[in-house]
């Protein structure tokens, strides 16, 4: 299959809230979460921990303190992470004011290594805590929801297996399913639908993006997760193409160079654009010519102005023009 006929395929699922899948040689259906199951979720959580907690299994709470006391997991451990994620937001906020595109990738390569050191970290911390009331929780309301969502007809009424079938589950059984709903949901990532918005044959449904009931045909409210991400990208893409006209050709298909070059102020580009705009032959320094294409100006050509300058000057250039053609 294709990559647009998969994003194709998606967006038809998005649209209509459920995908189809085959399962032990049937088509079966599941259901895409919405805010509303959010909630129901949230108080089966609730309804796990405690269960979780009077058969006697840890909190993380008390784990951190144990862990404490034996030295295994300290406060500079946690000052850690919190300082190394507070670092990755500064420079995330400090990318969105630079203007050159291999600048923002030589930034984007130090945010993603604080990133990994962080992520260590607390993977580092969950083996330590291992497993306790709130992991617990976690698991069983996933496997619970993941199960819940399979159902046997389109209209989403009946559900695949009953209370009954549902508690007399393997485990091997339970696994299937899960993997199952994990492989459809591979689709729905945020790079996943941000690269099925940028598709040709999206381009039509861009001018809806404001109005649900334009779009799906139903109130926001009501949307599932993965439509209300549809509908935020769209919106967020068309203000982009919309405020840009001059986006390079090479970006206008790759959603994260689009954020990224929508995410710089356009007081930024406009200061740089009046700087090549006056004429003054300035160059930015250690920029290529794609940073140049990024920006929507070109590069200027100081090896040919000076020549042909000289040539008005009769073949030599005296300080004082050197210095004017410089822009001082």
């Amino acid at each position: 299959m294709s990559l647009a006929t998969s994003h194709r395929k998606a967006f038809r699922d998005i649209v209509r809230g459920y995908s189809a899948v085959e399962y032990l040689n049937k088509l079966v259906y599941i259901k895409h979460l919405t805010p509303h199951d959010q909630v129901e979720l949230e108080d089966i959580t609730a309804l796990y921990h405690n269960n979780a907690k009077e058969r006697g299994l840890p909190t993380e709470e008390d784990m951190l303190e144990l862990l404490e006391r034996e030295g295994d997991w300290t406060k500079e451990d946690e000052i850690f992470i919190e300082k190394t994620k507070d670092y990755i937001e500064n420079m995330i906020q400090a990318k969105k004011k630079i203007v050159i595109k291999s600048a923002q990738d030589q930034q984007q390569k130090l945010i993603d290594s604080e990133t990994l050191k962080v992520d260590r970290k607390i993977k580092q911390k969950q083996d330590l805590v291992g497993n306790t009331c709130e992991k617990y929780a976690q698991q069983r309301t996933h496997d619970f929801y993941i199960l819940r969502s399979f159902y046997s007809s389109p209209c989403l009424t009946i559900p695949l297996y009953s209370e009954d079938e549902y508690d007399d589950l393997t485990q091997p059984q339970v696994a299937v399913l899960v993997n199952t709903y994990n492989d459809v949901f591979k689709s729905f990532g945020e790079e996943g639908i941000q690269h099925l918005i940028l598709e040709e044959f999206y381009s039509p449904y861009l001018s809806f993006a404001e109005d649900s009931m334009q779009f799906y045909g139903k109130p926001f409210c009501e949307l599932t997760y993965n439509q209300i991400r549809m509908i935020v990208y769209t919106r967020i893409f068309k203000n982009i193409f919309d405020n840009n006209p001059n986006i390079p050709d090479k970006i206008r298909k790759d959603p994260k160079a689009l954020l990224d070059f929508g995410s710089i102020s356009e007081e930024e580009k406009e200061k740089f654009r009046s700087k090549f705009d006056s004429g003054s032959g300035s160059t930015i320094v250690g920029a290529k010519e794609e940073d140049y294409e990024y920006l929507g100006i070109s590069k200027p050509m100081v090896g040919k102005s000076l020549h042909e300058e000289a040539k008005k000057k009769g073949g030599s250039l005296s300080m004082q023009d050197m210095m004017k053609l410089s822009g001082v």
